[in-house]
């Protein structure tokens, strides 16, 4: 199953898996299957995530984007047991996919100077701290706009 999750196919039973026999055999790597597609597919189908990255090339940032997306599978995989084990039912797709693009979001945040970013959104710069980067990142990938990314951001960092 995993190898066909990997390529694109049998999601929706990937994620009924996870629902009926997540914690039992087999559950870690189909979760991790699942991450990967989900991760990966963020480029394509996620407009936060294509929203953001936008910005975040415009600010001057260049993170080893493809090593920020191998690092974002694992903690997806934990999300994507926790989300099984607690749902009543199959976990939407656009739920799961919303959550891996919040933590590839999260990877980059060593790697982008928020002073750049918010002065490419025209923000007022303030001290954040490295968690409430990740954070604010991660709460970004909501926005569709360069807007919304703005408010995204000023509402994650008061300040």
């Amino acid at each position: 199953m995993a190898r066909a999750i990997e390529r694109g196919r049998g999601i929706s039973d990937g994620l009924r898996f996870l629902h009926a026999q997540g914690d039992g055999s087999g559950g870690r790597q189909v979760a991790e299957a699942l991450a990967r597609f989900l991760v990966a597919r963020c480029e394509a189908r996620h407009a936060g995530w294509r929203m953001l990255r936008g910005v975040v090339i415009a600010a001057g940032a260049q993170p080893p984007w493809e090593r920020c997306a191998r690092r974002a599978v694992g903690p997806t995989a934990d999300d994507l047991l926790e989300i099984a084990a607690g749902e009543s039912g199959r976990p939407p797709l656009a739920r799961v996919q919303h959550v891996a693009a919040g933590r590839r979001a999260e990877q980059l945040a060593p790697y982008t100077d928020p002073a750049a970013v918010l002065a490419e959104l025209g923000l007022a710069p303030r001290d954040v701290s490295r968690e409430r980067w990740r954070a604010a990142l991660r709460a970004a990938v909501t926005a569709r706009s360069r807007d919304q990314v703005a408010r995204a951001l000023e509402e994650a960092l008061p300040g």
